[in-house]
């Protein structure tokens, strides 16, 4: 099941759903339908019994479903791991809950820091089979990182929360200045939570804090020109940048630009604001057509190889600080 299925699911209430297993590309997504989900099954009655990360245990929440809540006969069970949990286990526990006759099952299952994301799919792979039982309300969910017509309603929803008045366009630039990462941008949101007053751009602008990610965009545009790009980098290196989040920016850049070339070659260059998931302005929106149309599918294939080792470099702390000039060079090289 996709993110859409589970809105409908939630807007009727989270009608038929017993249990679920929450995972993907996006991490606040995960957390954030965790919470809408188990805050249905919360006001109906159920008595929670949570189980996060290094808490979890099996046979703690295996006694949840079969020995009945303490206080009724509806027992939540909510898990938040990091780590694989064996097939045998998530049998069992699902087994018991439809057994029980009532009870819920959420569990949330997250990329730990030393696994790559091949890795994490594989484990979540192994972990779908013991949820694909729909007729019996057991679903799994896999969550992608949102475009723009995604996030929105997501950040019109914390906005109204918060109560903090904004306008459509600028949770927009908000969303853009955090590299399109619904968790950042949310955490951004909050800083407007002390104003009274509607938030202008100006605002916006003034205290709108990001990776730097025009800089990005110039050295990578820098790069594909085939210009002398060192002394840009230079002056990005020096204001500090966290790499994790630097090697989801230039992967995502990438993405977009190969996107732009699959829809290109499929459905020629008409409605290329389609694949981006948003339309930008026609300067940017050409620039970016020029850049992905002169790209090769096999330097692609390339370019996202260079990509996933530099992530799993720096998992394992291999960089030293150097991951982004090397990787850089490499990409230059593919594209001589």
């Amino acid at each position: 099941m996709y993110k859409k299925e589970l809105d409908a699911k939630l807007a009727s209430n989270a009608s038929g759903i017993r249990a679920i297993l929450l995972y993907g590309a996006d991490i606040f997504l995960i957390g954030h339908y965790g919470e809408k989900i188990a805050k249905i099954f919360l006001e109906k009655g159920y008595e929670k019994n949570s189980f996060y990360f290094g808490e979890f245990d099996f046979e703690n929440a295996l006694s949840c479903f079969s020995q009945g809540s303490l206080f009724g006969d509806a027992a939540l069970v909510w898990i938040k791991v990091d780590k694989k949990i064996p097939k045998k286990q998530l049998d069992t526990l699902v087994e018991s809950l439809l057994k029980n006759g009532n009870g819920a099952l959420i569990l949330e299952f997250y990329q730990a820091d030393n696994k790559t994301i091949m890795e994490y799919m594989a484990d979540a792979k192994s972990m779908v089979s013991s949820f694909n039982q729909a007729k019996n309300g057991v679903f799994e969910v896999r969550f992608f990182a949102p475009n723009f017509n995604e996030a929105m309603p997501i950040l019109q929803e914390y906005a109204k929360e918060l109560k903090i008045k904004i306008p459509n366009f600028l949770l927009h630039r908000i969303f853009e200045q955090q590299n399109l990462d619904l968790g950042l941008s949310i955490a951004e949101l909050r800083k407007y939570g002390i104003f009274d007053q509607e938030i202008t751009a100006e605002i916006v602008d003034n205290l709108g804090y990001g990776l730097g990610s025009v800089e990005v965009d110039e050295i990578l545009e820098l790069l594909l020109l085939k210009k002398p790009y060192f002394d840009k980098l230079s002056q990005f290196l020096e204001q500090g940048f966290e790499e994790k989040q630097l090697i989801s920016v230039v992967q995502k850049y990438f993405f977009v630009l190969f996107l732009l070339k699959i829809h290109i070659r499929l459905k020629g260059d008409s409605n290329l604001a389609e694949a981006l998931g948003y339309n930008p302005p026609k300067a940017i929106l050409e620039k970016k057509k020029a850049f992905a149309t002169m790209i090769k599918e096999t330097q692609y294939e390339s370019i996202f190889f260079i990509l996933n080792t530099w992530r799993e470099e720096s998992f394992k702390g291999m960089n030293r600080g150097n991951g982004f000039l090397s990787t850089l060079i490499k990409i230059q090289a593919i594209l001589r």
